[in-house]
């Protein structure tokens, strides 16, 4: 997946199958593969979720990149790793109400402090995203950082109701969510995003990055979890 892109959908978003729970189910954590599709050009990735007491790690990796998020049960990120081979290495922590961001970006040392409030910090919104599906609330205001600018900014989530997609060639319930930029920039850029009903897996995302006219970016479900993986580094 290109950078701007992987960013967006799934930071912006297993070798040990273990299940975690949400709201009494359980659900099986692995490796599960994912495909982003730009017209043509068609990209493979792998997501996973470890299970680490209280905290869950949440993995993304492409072919030499790692988006490595550390999130709490309720799905609210406290510390989030983008490594692009010596280009960068970006480590991001939540310290009260900043985040404060270091590392290397475009080969050259990075560090800033960013001012947020009390609002939950969502950065893999392939998972974040659970507990706003389970619960009562109809729309929310998150934080999140785009790794293509390391910009912090805010989001607003609304639930659109239910419908079956087709994935795998397989029918399936899935929830429904709006992600919108907040404030003017609302008006021009939403993405699209659907969760399995039954155990909010992240199944689809849809959406235009870019210019009307600008082809659709696709993001889909392609796997189930599996004990190996193709891309994740050997030594993990």
């Amino acid at each position: 997946m290109h950078f701007s892109a992987l960013s967006f959908v799934l930071s912006f978003l297993c070798l040990v199958f273990s299940p975690f729970v949400l709201h009494g189910k359980e659900v099986s954590s692995g490796v599960y593969a994912y495909q982003e599709a730009v017209g043509e050009v068609i990209l493979p990735f792998e997501w996973k979720v470890d299970v680490q007491e209280q905290i869950r790690i949440v993995s993304v990796y492409e072919k030499n990149k790692s988006f490595i998020n550390s999130c709490f049960v309720d799905g609210s990120t406290w510390k989030w790793q983008l490594k692009d081979g010596e280009k960068h290495n970006i480590i991001a922590e939540r310290r009260d109400n900043e985040l404060k961001i270091s590392g290397i970006r475009n080969g050259e040392s990075y560090e800033k402090t960013v001012q947020i409030d009390d609002r939950p910090w969502y950065q893999p919104l392939s998972y974040s995203l659970r507990n706003f599906l389970s619960n009562q609330d109809q729309s929310m205001s998150f934080w999140t950082i785009r790794a293509d600018t390391v910009e912090v900014t805010t989001l607003n989530v609304e639930k659109m109701g239910d419908e079956e997609i087709l994935i795998n060639e397989k029918l399936t319930l899935a929830q429904k969510v709006e992600v919108r930029a907040e404030g003017f920039y609302s008006h021009f850029w939403h993405g699209t995003y659907w969760y399995r009903k039954t155990d909010k897996i992240f199944l689809m995302y849809r959406s235009v990055h870019g210019l009307p006219g600008t082809t659709e970016t696709v993001v889909e479900l392609i796997g189930e979890p599996r004990l190996h993986s193709a891309l994740m580094p050997s030594e993990q």
